[in-house]
This record gives C-alpha cells, sequence and structure tokens, in this order.
C-alpha cells in the first residue's frame, strides 16, 4: 500500500485567522485539509481575560504556551503557565484556559487524532473542532 506524501510550508502570515469568540483566534496549522490524518494543531491567541470555557475532547491534547501567560485548569486544578511551558491532557478530561495578566497569550496546540471533537462541559453538546458551531460564548464575569 503506498501511503500519500503531504508536505506543506506554511507561513504564519497566510495561516487564515478563524474567530473563535470573546477575541479568541485560532489558526489551523496540520489539519484534514492539510492532508494530516494523524494529528491536528495550530495557534491559539486569547486577549487579555480571555476564557476558552471547561470542555474536553475525544483525543489527548498538548498545549505549550509560546506568549503570555494561560490558566490551564484540569479536573479542577489550576496550573499558571508562561512560555515554553506545556500541559499533556488526557481524551476525555475537562479543562479550560485562561489569559491571566494584562498581555494577550498565544499557545501551540495540538492534537492526538485529525478527528477531533470538543464536548462543552456545562452544556454536554458536542461539536467538531474547528467547526462553525464551535464557538466560545461570552464569559458572564467580563461583561459588566
Amino acid at each position: 500500500m503506498r501511503m500519500t506524501v503531504e508536505i506543506h510550508h506554511l507561513l504564519f502570515d497566510n495561516l487564515p485567522p478563524v474567530s473563535r469568540g470573546q477575541g479568541i483566534v485560532n489558526y489551523p496549522i496540520a489539519t484534514k485539509k492539510q492532508g494530516a490524518v494523524n494529528i491536528h494543531s495550530g495557534i491559539t491567541r486569547l486577549p487579555a481575560g480571555g476564557v476558552v470555557p471547561a470542555h474536553s475532547h475525544n483525543a489527548e491534547e498538548q498545549v505549550t504556551v509560546l506568549e503570555g501567560r494561560l490558566r490551564i485548569v484540569l479536573n479542577g486544578v489550576p496550573h499558571d503557565c508562561g512560555p515554553y511551558d506545556s500541559t499533556f491532557i488526557s481524551a476525555g478530561v475537562v479543562h479550560e484556559f485562561s489569559a491571566i495578566g494584562e498581555e494577550p497569550a498565544v499557545a501551540m496546540v495540538i492534537y492526538g487524532s485529525a478527528n477531533v471533537n470538543r464536548t462543552f462541559a456545562e452544556t454536554g453538546e458536542t461539536v467538531v473542532l474547528g467547526s462553525d458551531a464551535d464557538k466560545f460564548p461570552p464569559d458572564p464575569a467580563r461583561l459588566g
């Protein structure tokens, strides 16, 4: 069986920004659209105070902070992370992210599958990662 070889040089400035709500933007990198069969990855930018609400995935996830500071809550336990700090999150673990401090936060996110779902803890709704339904509602704590 012959495998298809996919090689792409992806310049960040050419990655399509995808708004997720609350000013949070994803920049997809390795996705099924690019030919990925075993991973899904991208860069996520959160404005200061931005929150990705509690959720879980059907795949493993690695998050590495590149800029700013993120508070990553894993099964209810907060972990404050700065540049180059990473977390590994098993499939099914409920987690949330928030940009802490006065600066935006930027993270590289890598999933161990090209077919990733997100299940929101509050509603139980499951959506395909990166789909139009994969949006983050406004954080009530930030709505003055």
